[in-house]
């Protein structure tokens, strides 16, 4: 830690404190209601399900304590505790010289607001892009465990270092479920038929129904577009070439689910892009499409944070965000500035007993493949 210097940049702990006071958690994603934050002062999961009801089972998988720059990579095996995930990018000795060259410029000139902006920007264009890194990677993690009802962590999607661990919240076998007729027959499908049958899998234990259902936005493209739906929906018409996919609204099926007695309807529409280690990018759905997840709330579960400690004997500047640590600082040899966002962070499912996922494509779960 001896070579945290101080930024080179014109940086401050009062400036960077109000800047990511200024970014709310989960903005414009589905996450921050899905799995909205809550604090644990605890790393361990276990401790968890004492508080909360989760058994969590098998391994999670630690992020490199190091963060490396614009990827994320995970190494070794920790039991049931949370994950560190982390994410840093630096400003070279090109880019630092190009900034003192500009801030002269903007010296010599005082009305040149433009030159001005640009070197506010240059200053907190990293703050802003390790704040959207880490609000992305929760959206990754969550919407994939809340699709799948556990989490298993991939090379592709967390770094070539990754391992292929799972960490499983047990959710009851028989919650896992297909329905009879892939929802991509708009003849014969059944979608809103297949989603009352779940509901009445929980039904039947006497536990709390589910009373949502959440799907991506092509899964109910598929839904509106099944015949059996619009005969529900419109019962009376004889001749359904009459009825338009346009007439099959989200609020006309809620409505038909509501007077029914069936979960509601809710679709996201999430985009994430992974980065690799040689800058490859790749956009991404982090929502199993091809799974409908039913469940008595809209929340799915917490994204349970703890603090990771400020590091003592630096000159770097350190504050907190949200649910993470944002550190700024640089060294001398060769020069760069580097941004750095950590966070001790993991999603957790909450009503096992009373979440479904449906595999829409397969009369069977199969794995929600």
């Amino acid at each position: 830690m001896g070579n945290m210097n101080a930024p080179l940049f014109d940086l401050d702990i009062p400036g960077m404190q109000a800047t990511v006071n200024s970014y709310k958690p989960g903005a414009g994603l589905a996450w921050q209601t899905l799995f909205p934050l809550k604090y644990t002062p605890k790393f361990d999961l276990k401790g968890i399900e004492g508080d909360e009801g989760i058994p969590v089972s098998a391994d999670r998988v630690a992020f490199n304590t190091k963060a490396p720059l614009k990827t994320r990579k995970t190494v070794g095996s920790w039991s049931g505790k949370l994950g560190k995930i982390a994410v840093s990018r630096d400003k070279d000795e090109t880019q630092i010289n190009e900034y003192e060259d500009l801030k002269v410029i903007a010296a010599a000139n005082t009305e040149d607001t433009a030159t001005a902006r640009y070197l506010v920007d240059m200053v907190y264009d990293d703050v802003d892009f390790c704040n959207n890194a880490m609000n992305y990677r929760i959206e990754l993690d969550a919407l994939r465990i809340g699709s799948s009802g556990k989490q298993v962590l991939s090379k592709k999607l967390d770094g070539d270092m990754a391992t292929e661990d799972t960490i499983n919240f047990n959710v009851p076998a028989e919650n896992f479920i297909g329905v009879a007729v892939d929802w991509s027959d708009a003849e014969n499908a059944d979608g809103l038929k297949d989603i009352a049958n779940g509901q009445e899998i929980v039904g039947k234990k006497g536990l709390r129904k589910p009373m949502y259902a959440i799907m991506e936005k092509e899964k109910f493209q598929q839904l509106r577009a099944q015949k059996k739906v619009a005969r529900r929906l419109y019962p009376s018409t004889s001749d359904l070439s009459l009825i338009t996919t346009e007439m099959i609204t989200l609020e006309r099926i809620n409505n038909y689910m509501r007077q029914e007695g069936y979960p509601q309807i809710l679709y996201i529409d999430s985009y994430v892009t992974v980065e690799d280690k040689e800058g490859k990018q790749d956009t991404l759905k982090p929502w199993n499409v091809k799974v409908v997840t039913l469940s008595p709330t809209v929340q799915l579960g917490w994204t349970y944070w703890k603090r990771v400690p400020m590091a003592k004997n630096v000159e770097a500047y350190q504050v907190y965000g949200a649910f993470y640590k944002l550190t700024v600082y640089s060294d001398v040899n060769p020069q760069v500035e580097t941004t750095l966002a950590e966070a001790y962070v993991q999603p957790g499912l909450i009503n096992r007993a009373s979440l479904v996922f449906i595999n829409t494509t397969k009369t069977t779960w199969s794995n929600g493949n």
